[in-house]
């Protein structure tokens, strides 16, 4: 599995990570940390992915699931 390191080289530094189980979930939004907890307490891998589908099969045994509902929410995580 890659490590939270080598995640940070390819999305930066400002990136938020959590772990729930053995998956590292990245937040590229960088949300509030009321968002933060919540993504992480709710995730179920079980529910999370389709059984049937070969792209998430492949999401779920590399370990590393990707939020970033900044792109569909204009951004509105993001404060600099």
């Amino acid at each position: 599995m890659i490590s939270e390191q080598e995640l940070r080289l390819i999305y930066g530094n400002d990136i938020s990570i959590s772990r729930k189980g053995s998956f590292l979930l990245l937040h590229l939004d960088r949300p509030p940390e009321s968002i933060l907890l919540e993504r992480t307490t709710e995730f179920d891998p079980d529910r999370f992915f389709c059984e049937n589908c070969p792209l998430c099969q492949i999401v779920r045994e590399s370990g590393v699931v990707i939020f970033n509902d900044g792109i569909l929410e204009g951004d509105e995580f993001i404060e600099d």
